[in-house]
């Protein structure tokens, strides 16, 4: 089998669809460090101009009609308070501040429910597009091989049809991991340098690269999975663009439909596994309506995907298609 691997790996290597792709991941990971590095740029002199001259706008507003503004404020307050006790306009700091007119850039490590999110957070929403890498490979593997004729070839020289199947899943499953470790490397250090230059880092510590490093492991065994479920359906639909169409259908527009229509199946969706299990776990937002004497009321409740829930649901995908494509693998004509 160490033997099979190993030819497989070269011919993986060999192909000239997964060094285009490989590529184009690599340029994928430097423009997400250059998006970090325009996110992460300060203030220009003309967009400080802008807020101060708006600022002071609002200042001299303020200054001539404030009373009136807390007065209204106060009096809505009230009226709110009959039905919410805790209503609280914030009537006492109505005041207008700079800092309302002028965006800070954010640092790259500090608050994950700040705006815009910090850099060290951006990395990590981004990390599962590394996933498309994957997929790529693993179906375009397998399908060059069954449309060129070279895997009936390759039985004659290896009868034993699930050695040559799992090989070649196998193949696929670790040839990808150079190219994902590479480009998360270059997507962290080089939003990490981004950042630097302008300035922003932020209280950047230890945790933060413990929490990046986790993303990062993550995201080369999803990489792996995917790989592999990728080269399953390369076998079970034998064409590259029907394999690759079939799951962007199925992400874009049936599990568009199905969050559509029952919201509750949100946490089962494929995309809201894969970013629990990279981004170490996700939240989803539902809607929950009650119907009292008073009408129909709804308010949104968050669901919370935990990261085992996301491994699990990518490793059970992974093992059922990988079963069932070594089934019709080893009982269909593939002349």
């Amino acid at each position: 089998m160490s033997r099979l691997l190993r030819v497989e790996l070269r011919r993986l290597r060999a192909r000239r669809l997964v060094r285009w792709a490989s590529a184009g991941t690599l340029v994928l990971a430097a423009l997400s460090v250059l998006l970090a590095y325009t996110q992460s740029l300060p203030p220009s002199d003309l967009e400080v101009e802008q807020a101060e001259h708006a600022y002071e706008q609002q200042l001299d507003d303020w200054e001539q009609n404030g009373d009136e503004y807390v007065a209204q404020c106060e009096s809505d307050q009230e009226v709110a308070r009959e039905t919410d006790p805790a209503a609280d306009y914030g009537c006492d700091d109505m005041a207008p501040r700079l800092e309302w007119f002028l965006s800070e850039p954010p640092t790259f490590d500090g608050d994950e429910e700040s705006w815009p999110v910090p850099g060290a957070t951006t990395v990590t929403q981004l990390a599962p597009l590394l996933l498309l890498f994957a997929l790529v490979v693993g179906v375009s593997f397998l399908t060059a091989e069954i449309s060129s004729g070279a895997i009936g070839l390759w039985l004659t020289f290896e009868p034993r049809r699930q050695r040559v199947y799992w090989s070649k899943a196998a193949a696929a499953a670790l040839g990808v991991l150079p190219v994902v470790v590479v480009a998360y490397l270059v997507m962290a250090g080089g939003a990490y340098g981004a950042y630097a230059i302008n300035g922003q880092l932020g209280a950047v510590t230890a945790e933060t690269w413990t929490r990046l490093a986790s993303v990062g492991g993550r995201a080369v065994l999803a990489a792996a999975l995917v790989a592999a479920t990728g080269a399953a359906l390369g076998v079970l639909l034998k064409n590259a663009a029907g394999a690759l169409g079939l799951v962007v259908v199925w992400v874009a527009v049936v599990e568009t439909v199905v969050t559509l229509a029952v919201q509750d199946a949100q946490v089962w969706l494929v995309r809201t596994n894969v970013a629990a299990w990279v981004q170490g776990g996700t939240t989803v937002w539902v809607q929950e309506c009650t119907t009292d004497a008073t009408g129909t009321t709804c308010q949104g409740v968050e669901r919370v995907v935990t990261q085992t829930q996301g491994g699990l649901y990518l490793l059970a995908v992974a093992a059922v298609l990988s079963l069932v494509a070594a089934v019709v693998f080893r009982r269909r004509d593939v002349s």
